[in-house]
């Protein structure tokens, strides 16, 4: 099944049914669940269980952001914080917008991105990067800059299984001496 074919039929049965409120959009499985359910992304797509989605990376939604879904051209759905840059544009076609929610299971996986401001000092990347491994996170990347005030920016992407904690992680950062903020970030 090819995802012209998919869009045809989410358009077809969007318009057939445009006097529905409630609709069920009927997407065709792709006989790929196994594969789809090892990437797991802690999101269900209303009336389409099988098909592909993956969190959109302008935002980096995770769970207890609200969100939106909107069908791709060739990528299944993709899924964007409400609040995100990018659904103004996704919005002028609302045809393609579908609905989804969080269904987070153990094997999720999502990113986070922060941004950590302080006073620079000697070993401060050092204890970030430990508290960070200490709340069972996976570090991909982190930069670092200083002005020449000595603010100290550093923003990590890392991974997360249960971002029930992510607060606590923050707050576990925050302790950090020289550490006056710590927030989340959009991704890009």
């Amino acid at each position: 099944v090819s995802t012209q074919s998919v869009i045809e039929k989410v358009l077809g049965t969007l318009h057939t049914e445009a006097e529905t409120e409630d609709v069920d959009i009927p997407f065709p499985s792709r006989g790929r669940s196994k594969q789809l359910r090892n990437s797991d992304s802690g999101v269900l797509v209303r009336g389409a269980p099988d098909i592909l989605v993956k969190l959109a990376k302008c935002c980096t939604p995770v769970p207890g952001d609200e969100i939106v879904g909107f069908v791709t051209r060739g990528s299944g759905v993709s899924v964007h914080k409400d609040d995100c840059h990018n659904v103004a544009s996704l919005l002028a076609e609302p045809e393609r917008m579908v609905d989804v929610e969080w269904a987070p299971t153990s094997s999720s996986i999502f990113l986070v991105q922060i941004q950590v401001e302080a006073l620079d000092r000697a070993g401060l990347l050092s204890d970030v990067t430990r508290v960070l491994s200490e709340s069972h996170v996976n570090i991909l990347s982190a930069s670092v800059s200083t002005s020449s005030d000595r603010l100290a920016l550093s923003r990590f992407v890392f991974e997360m299984g249960d971002t029930t904690h992510l607060d606590a992680v923050l707050n576990a950062v925050r302790r950090i001496d020289a550490v006056y903020d710590v927030y989340r970030v959009n991704g890009g």
